[in-house]
Formats: C-alpha cells, structure tokens, sequence
C-alpha cells in the first residue's frame, strides 16, 4: 500500500520543471515586429526648391545692359539689380563672318576661310577689349593689371544672328567660283580686291564689351595675352560652308568688380549714350557653326 506521504514528494519535480518553464517565460522579452518599426516614419522636411537658373543668353545679357546703361543715365541705384547678377552664369553667342571668308585672315580680328581643295577650314577670334583702352580705364581704374575680352558686335541684334543685308543665299566660296566663270578677267581681278576686302567692322560707338579683369594677384593661366583663338579644322568640301557666318560663343559667370558692379556704363555725356563693360570669368570658349552648334574648336580657361 502507497504512503500518502510519498505521494507529494514523486510530484514535486515535475512541479518545480513546469514552475521553472513558467518563470523562464515570464522573463523574455517580446521581439520586436519589423511592421511596428517600419511604422516610425522620419520627419519630413518640406524645404522650398530653389529654382535653377538658366544661363544668360546673348538676349539677356544685353537686356541687362540696356538696364544698367538706363540706371546709369538717369542717376538710379541699380546696386540690388546688379547683385543678382553676380555670379550668374552666361552664354554669348557673337555671330561673325555673314559676308563670306576673308583672304587676310591674319589681319581679322573675327574672320575664317576655307580652301576647298584641300578641304580645310580656318577660323580666327582676336580679343579686342584691353586694359588700354580709354573706357576700360574709365570702369577699372588701376585696380588691375589685365584686360582681356571683346567688343560685341552689332549689339542692337539681341538674336545672334547675321543682319538680314549680309546674309548671302549659298556659301560664299561657291559664290565666288560661279562668278569667276561668268565674268570677263578684268571683271573677276576687281571682284577679287573687294572680296578681300571683307572684313568684320571692329565696333566703334556706342560699343558694349565683355571682359576678364586680372590683378596682380591672380593666377597668370587664365590669361591669353591677347592671343587670338584660331584653329584649323578639316571639313568635307561636298558640305556648304560659312552661308550663315559662324558663332564664336563665350560662357562663364559674371562677376563683379570690387567695390563695384559687374556691368559698368559710364558716359561721355548728358546727350551720349553710355558705352558698357561687362565683368566676367570665361570657362569656356568655342566656335560652332550656326544651326547644327556643332563645335569646330574649343578652349577652355579662358
């Protein structure tokens, strides 16, 4: 016969397993669930966009000038229109060449040529804005040490674009091989001396600039010298060349003068137009044939 007073005693292990298990339990953390942790979103920040300015065009840039040239005349505080124009970036499109090649390339300050024969296209820009010109004087004073850009021509076209009484029907070198076959000797010898004589007109008043300013403290590399940017490409003589002139393209940021503003226009009287300089870093130049802007030839650094 069983003792009762085993009978507790044979359980008690079980008990105590089964107490122990309830215990281990009751201390585990719960894990966490992926869904719960995924629900904490971060904060959203809904920060305004900052629209991003297109480069300022040949249109633009001369708008702006026009600006400056009126503030100027009438004696208006154009500082806060000029400060936002510090550091805008800009692309000038000055067209050249419209009324054919030129033979004295050499002598051109804009100009190209092409010899069909030997498939060959020249193309020349010379900067014509220096530090020693009188109205270049009149914006910098002595404050620096070099000034290297260009005049633009014709700045009343705010498209780049050839004058509608340049613009020649087919490609000049054609032009002229079509009047040589027509015309006596005497005839061609006398249109020859004139196509000679094509040339781009350096522009002389009122004239409107855009230039690098360099001081003695700037680096030497960015600076040319004057020399002309000029380049000689091969080109296929069955493709029509130079009908609409070619685009000689300056792109940078503006940037402003110490002290002062990044377009200057002083005049040379009540009754006189200003004449304006527009200070600026070149990034880039390059020479592309109108419509297609495919580059001939580029620089960079000015």
């Amino acid at each position: 016969m069983t003792d009762p007073r085993t009978f507790p005693l044979r359980l008690a292990p079980g008990i105590q397993l089964i107490a122990a298990v309830a215990a281990l339990a009751g201390c585990q953390q719960p894990e966490p669930q992926d869904n719960a942790q995924d629900a904490v979103d971060e904060p959203v920040l809904n920060l305004p966009s900052v629209p991003r300015l297109e480069p300022l065009d040949r249109a633009k840039l001369l708008a702006a000038v026009a600006q400056a040239a009126s503030a100027h005349a009438s004696g208006i505080d154009d500082g806060t229109a000029q400060q936002t124009l510090d550091g805008r970036q800009f692309e000038l499109r000055i067209r050249f060449g419209c009324s054919g090649p030129s033979s004295e390339l050499r002598e051109e300050w804009l100009g190209w040529t092409y010899d069909r024969q030997a498939g060959t296209l020249r193309v020349r820009a010379k900067p014509t804005l220096a530090a020693e010109d009188e109205l270049v004087r009149a914006v910098g004073g002595d404050d620096f040490e070099a000034v290297e850009g260009f005049w633009i021509p014709r700045p009343w076209l705010l498209q780049p674009t050839c004058p509608a009484a340049a613009v020649r029907s087919e490609p000049a070198e054609v032009a002229a091989e079509a009047a040589a076959e027509a015309q006596p000797a005497a005839a061609v010898s006398s249109s020859a001396a004139a196509d000679s004589k094509i040339s781009e007109p350096v522009p002389k008043w009122p004239r409107v600039g855009i230039a690098q300013f360099f001081s003695d403290t700037d680096p030497r590399t960015g600076r040319r010298s004057m020399r002309p940017y000029e380049a000689v490409k091969k080109r296929d003589s069955q493709l029509p060349v130079g009908s609409q002139g070619f685009n000689l393209v300056l792109s940078g940021r503006l940037k402003a003068l110490p002290g002062k503003r990044v377009i200057a226009c002083p005049a040379k009287g009540p009754d006189s137009p200003p004449e304006c300089v527009v200070s600026a870093d070149f990034d880039r130049v390059w020479i592309e044939t109108p419509g297609t802007r495919d580059v001939i030839a580029e620089w960079g650094g000015g």
